[in-house]
């Protein structure tokens, strides 16, 4: 996949969220939305960890809908 497709891609899903939600991202910390946009922006560890994160939430995706329409 497109490096900067993904980073556009989870840059997009992380501005959809209201902007006082708070993440806690592994043994990184914690981090405000606008925080993990500009991480994912540089392609920092924590910018790397966030869009493989959200990449692999959307690809799984149908199958969490599926589970909780059944």
């Amino acid at each position: 996949m497109d490096e900067e497709y993904v980073k556009k891609l989870v840059i997009a899903r992380l501005n959809a969220m209201p902007p006082d939600i708070g993440f806690s991202i592994g043994g990184f910390g914690d981090y405000s939305r606008d925080q993990l946009i500009d991480e994912v922006r540089k392609g920092t560890k924590v910018g790397e960890a966030t869009a493989r994160s959200e990449v692999r939430f959307v690809i799984e995706m149908p199958d969490l809908i599926r589970k909780l329409t059944q």
